[in-house]
């Protein structure tokens, strides 16, 4: 594995003079390689935990007494996402790369942020035509595509147990997602659409790992998230208008604060943080940590929402995860 790190050696605070080298950590003892690799694993866990958050937010958002649709809960997730990354840039001095990235990447940064939006709308439609719990199995095993299409595309190296740990993880995300009484609901003709749509989110938050690391790879981590969610918060903020019109009922004070949050953490910091962890190791190792998230939001959702609980499934389902994690990791 290696590992790459960025170093800002500017004068003026710019992000003009970037020296990037990869530092090869083969062979090292594991005590200086776990070093090496601490900041890339508390990213990982930072982005995991907050990514786990708006299942649940969201959850409540939509059953409220005024619901929020989830078209507009999307388009004011990724609005102050993008003004606080244009904060940044501002306050970072990174105005002029700012510009300087969008003339030389501006086709690059249009279709990833396409493949972004197409992400969100395709997870939000999903679960109008299917159960939830198939709509979120099918998302949570992107990092299966992603694994693949990083050996097909980016040709990152694997020994064999890495793929039968990333299913062995997909199989316990099957056990955490879908609860028994719905698995015949998987096969339903009712339901094709949906569960086709859920496996297209996936696919689009894969393909979008994938894009960052072939072609945005050289790029500043924060100036590239800047673009791709301030493009997304667009697209979004039009689909909002198009399908929902303007908001029948004004979103309450709670609904404003929980939108920003979403949109500040899991969404501007996390965003910008997975960039720059896909940066540093590869993407088969980075994205494997994702089958995280069911565990977490799980967790999360029996101790902030009513009527959640914990039974064997998500025992086993969590055990399979874990397990097929480190299996892959060791890889």
């Amino acid at each position: 594995m290696e590992i790459t790190e960025t170093i800002d050696d500017s004068s003026n605070k710019s992000q003009e003079d970037t020296t990037k080298s990869k530092i090869s950590i083969e062979g090292l003892p594991v005590q200086t390689k776990f070093k090496a690799l601490l900041p890339v694993i508390l990213m990982l866990i930072f982005i995991i935990v907050t990514w786990a958050s708006p299942n649940v937010v969201g959850r409540y958002l939509t059953q409220q007494v005024n619901p929020l649709s989830p078209t507009q809960i999307s388009a004011l997730r990724y609005l102050p996402a993008a003004i606080t990354l244009l904060i940044v840039c501002f306050i970072s001095r990174r105005t002029k790369s700012l510009f300087e990235t969008l003339k030389k990447q501006y086709l690059h940064l249009i279709i990833a942020s396409i493949i972004l939006a197409s992400f969100v709308l395709l997870q939000m439609y999903s679960v109008k035509y299917t159960t939830a719990s198939v709509s979120s199995f099918l998302l949570n095993v992107n990092p299966v595509i992603t694994f693949v299409l990083s050996i097909i595309i980016l040709k990152e190296k694997h020994r064999w147990w890495g793929t039968v740990g990333v299913f062995i993880a997909a199989i316990g995300i099957f056990f955490i997602a879908v609860p028994l009484e719905d698995l015949s609901q998987m096969f339903m003709s009712d339901n094709i659409l949906g569960n086709l749509l859920a496996f297209l989110s996936g696919a689009a938050w894969a393909i979008y790992s994938i894009y960052l690391k072939r072609f945005l790879q050289d790029e500043d981590f924060i100036v590239t998230s800047t673009w791709n969610l301030t493009f997304s918060a667009i697209i979004l903020t039009a689909v909002m208008f198009i399908v929902d019109g303007w908001f029948i009922f004004t979103p309450s004070t709670t609904d404003i604060l929980l939108t920003t949050f979403l949109g500040i953490v899991p969404t501007a910091i996390s965003f910008t943080l997975w960039f720059e962890t896909i940066k540093r190791i590869p993407v088969q190792k980075a994205s494997v940590f994702q089958f995280l998230i069911p565990i977490i939001a799980t967790i999360l959702a029996v101790f902030l929402l009513e009527g959640e609980t914990i039974n064997w499934q998500f025992g086993l389902g969590a055990g399979l995860i874990l397990g097929g994690l480190i299996v892959t990791q060791l890889s």
